[in-house]
C-alpha cells in the first residue's frame, strides 16, 4: 500500500499535459505489478482504501499497530537484544520469562494505567512472530552448567590454537596423518528421561540452541569417537550401577561397551 500510495502521488505530481492522470485504481494495480515482480507473491490492493489514506481520512495498519504496542521500538530492540544475549549464554527465555520481562519494563513505563494481568498470553508469542527475521523459537539440547561456565572465547581460542599446532607438527615435524587423528565427544541423557523439551526464543539462524541445567541430576554418559580418515570406534556408554546384566551385550546393535 505504501507503494501504491508512492506511486499515486508522483503521478498526481506530474505537470499537466493533456494526458489522463493515473486514478486510485490504476495506481493500485501498478503496485501490485511490481510487488510481484520483486516478491513473487501477490497481494490485492482496494483503491478505496488507497483514497482514503492519500486523503488523511485513515492511517496504514502498521502506524496504528504502533500506537497500540506497549514497547517503543528503542525498548523493543533493547528485548530482542536481551533475548538474544541470554539464549547465546544458555540460559534462553521462555514466553512466559519473556512476558514477566516486558512486564516489567511497562509497569515502568505505565504506572497505575498498566493492567495487573500484563501485556496479554499471546503477546510474546506475536512479538516473536512480528520479528521472525531475527528471532526463532527452539526446543532446547540441555547443557551442563559446568560445561556452560567453562566455555568461553578465550578457552575456546586456546584449545583450537593447540589443536592446530600438534596436528601441523607431530613429534617428527610431520603433519599427523588422518588416520592416526582421533576425536571424542560425549553426550549425557539425564536418568529420569528428561532430555530438555523446553521451548526457548533465541536468535534466529542456529541449528542446535542449548539450556544450561544443573548438574546434579544422575546422568548416563556416551562417548563416541571419530577418525579423521571417517572411521569410527564402538561407543563407550558409562552410568551408574551395582551389576551388569548379559543380555544388554547381547542386545546391542552399536557393539557398544
Amino acid at each position: 500500500m505504501a507503494l501504491a500510495i508512492s506511486i499515486y502521488r508522483k503521478e498526481q505530481a506530474k505537470p499537466d499535459d493533456g494526458h489522463r492522470k493515473m486514478g486510485y485504481r490504476k495506481a493500485c494495480d501498478a503496485a501490485q505489478k511490481a510487488y510481484f515482480q520483486q516478491h513473487r507473491v501477490t497481494i490485492k490492493l482496494n483503491h478505496n482504501t488507497l483514497r482514503n489514506l492519500t486523503n488523511g481520512l485513515t492511517m496504514p495498519k502498521a502506524e496504528f499497530n504502533m500506537q497500540k504496542r506497549w514497547l517503543s521500538v528503542t525498548e523493543e530492540e533493547e528485548v530482542i537484544g536481551y533475548v538474544v544475549e541470554t539464549a547465546a549464554w544458555g540460559f534462553g527465555l521462555d514466553h512466559l520469562r519473556l512476558k514477566e520481562h516486558v512486564d516489567e519494563i511497562c509497569r515502568a513505563r505505565y504506572g497505575s494505567r498498566f493492567p495487573k494481568e500484563g501485556v496479554g498470553k499471546q503477546w510474546t508469542h506475536r512479538f516473536v512472530e512480528r520479528h521472525s527475521n531475527r528471532l526463532h523459537v527452539y526446543i532446547a539440547r540441555p547443557l551442563h552448567d559446568v560445561r556452560g561456565k567453562a566455555a568461553n572465547p578465550e578457552m575456546n581460542k586456546l584449545w583450537y590454537d593447540i589443536v592446530e599446532e600438534n596436528q601441523m607438527r607431530g613429534d617428527d615435524g610431520k603433519p599427523v596423518a588422518p588416520e592416526c587423528t582421533w576425536a571424542m565427544d560425549e553426550g549425557g541423557f539425564q536418568a529420569n528421561g528428561d532430555e530438555g523439551g523446553t521451548k526457548i526464543i533465541g536468535a534466529k539462524g542456529k541449528k542446535v540452541q542449548y539450556q544450561q541445567q544443573a548438574g546434579s541430576r544422575e546422568t548416563t554418559t556416551v562417548l563416541v569417537t571419530i577418525g579423521g580418515h571417517g572411521g569410527a570406534l564402538p561407543p563407550a556408554v558409562i552410568f551408574a550401577g551395582k551389576g551388569y546384566l548379559v543380555k544388554w551385550k547381547q542386545d546391542n546393535p552399536a557393539n557398544a561397551s
